[in-house]
């Protein structure tokens, strides 16, 4: 298997590129957490190993990983950033999410590695490309992983794969929360949160949603709606204009959501980092960013396309280093 590129994770200490680099976080994470004996390692190596050959094209009937955006390296970031919630939600002690047992932890880990497997395509579907099913990856991932759960030692967790549905931006979560109880409640909020600092907090998120995510909203149709009448809005012209609006997005929609439906677990973070915290210095960073993209123009302060651990991508994902001036 070829080396991995290394991709630094907010700290910069974590190549979230390396699928081997993130489970030793991970298992050291837990282990701190709940002691190293009463942390299923096993099944934690298994969860690593499938979602490495998943995105590898390696597992059987499934092909390779053909986004960029939605790629191994968000799936290990995210896995990582639950991981750190768990712990600093653990550290703080207070209300479920400082109760989960490690059972529950290790659900957490494996769901939020398996939680964007829905767009990996099927042997049967190589017809399509993995951002066509962005509308419905959340429950093509939350089946994979129940089934997956049912044949290890936590197949009685398998019914909380639904979980992974608290990852969509548009889930209800009141109405999906209301089928659990507190502990999975709890989890459910740190998976969704996870998902989004992850993105966020990323050093090259601007980059990432100018040559990659844009892309993958245009192949998946969701660069434009319809509306009641019939008429097609488009809601994004291109992807300047995804990044122009990406400030507005994340102040109005996301912070909503991490401190509302996800009840702002996002501040065990700052618990589990004693008191600094990189996640939202990193959002920092690129909202200020993006300010001063609104005044100086994009062209000027955006980088170059961003390494992915997806590799042979579309000529689509390639688009070309605009000029300073847009």
């Amino acid at each position: 298997m070829p080396t991995p590129p290394r991709i630094p994770d907010v700290t910069g200490t974590v190549s979230i590129a390396d699928t081997a680099s993130v489970q030793v976080e991970v298992e050291g994470i837990l282990g701190e957490s709940f002691g190293a004996g009463r942390v299923d390692r096993g099944v934690l190596q298994a969860g690593f190993a499938l979602v490495d050959r998943l995105f590898a094209g390696e597992h059987p009937g499934y092909l390779v990983c053909d986004m960029p955006f939605h790629d191994l390296r968000h799936s290990l970031d995210t896995t990582l950033v639950t991981a750190r919630l768990i712990a600093g939600c653990r550290r703080a002690g207070s209300g479920a999410a400082g109760a989960l047992s490690s059972e529950m932890a290790v659900l957490g880990v494996l769901l939020a590695l398996l939680h964007d497997v829905g767009y990996l395509r099927k042997e049967s579907e190589a017809a399509f490309v993995g951002p066509q099913f962005m509308a419905e990856h959340e429950a093509r991932g939350a089946d994979f992983a129940a089934d997956w759960l049912r044949e290890t030692t936590l197949a009685g967790y398998a019914p909380l794969a639904t979980l992974i549905h608290a990852t969509r931006l548009g889930a209800d979560c009141n109405r999906l929360f209301a089928e659990h109880d507190v502990a999975a409640v709890a989890l459910g909020r740190m998976l969704g949160s996870a998902d989004l600092l992850s993105q966020i907090a990323d050093h090259f998120y601007v980059e990432r949603c100018y040559y990659h995510l844009y892309p993958e909203l245009v192949l998946a149709g969701l660069d434009r709606r319809r509306l009641p009448d019939g008429r097609e809005e488009l809601l994004y012209r291109d992807a300047f204009d995804l990044v122009a609006k990406t400030r507005g997005f994340c102040e109005h929609v996301i912070a909503k959501r991490l401190r509302g439906a996800f009840g702002d677990v996002a501040h065990c973070l700052s618990i589990y980092f004693g008191g600094a915290d990189p996640y939202a210095d990193g959002i920092a960073g690129n909202l200020d960013r993006l300010s001063r993209m609104s005044v100086d123009g994009i062209g000027s302060l955006l980088g170059y396309e961003p390494a992915t651990t997806t590799r042979d991508l579309a000529a689509v994902y390639h688009a070309p280093r605009p000029n300073a001036d847009r």
